[in-house]
């Protein structure tokens, strides 16, 4: 992309899709494909090798709620989703008596 003058393309002002798209049919390989396909569970994806402290299996399951339109309660206030943060963040939560967090908190 770069060599194609695609710099900046993270940034929404710089984006040229018309370069992707050249790029891609270049190399024989189809938007659609990654784009559109179905993907299963056991898939390798790109960012996998990634971490955000999510465990793949519950994004994997929030995904699908998603889909239906489900939506998770505030773990603060529910039992543990075991979503997988907590421990790899070295994330402690405690209610407090009145029904809020003891610590400030950026779990999502």
């Amino acid at each position: 992309m770069w060599r194609r003058g695609g710099t900046f393309q993270e940034w929404s002002e710089h984006f040229r899709l018309d370069l992707w798209l050249d790029a891609l049919a270049e190399a024989g390989l189809e938007l659609d494909w990654y784009v559109y396909r179905h993907r299963t569970e056991d898939e390798v994806l790109p960012w996998d090798h990634l971490s955000a402290g999510l465990h793949k299996d519950f994004l994997w399951q929030d995904w699908r709620d998603a889909l239906e339109e489900l939506g998770l309660e505030d773990c603060r206030w529910t039992p543990c989703y075991d979503c997988g943060v907590c421990p790899t963040m070295g994330t402690e939560i405690q209610i407090g008596p009145t029904g809020r967090s003891l610590l400030p908190l950026t779990v999502v």
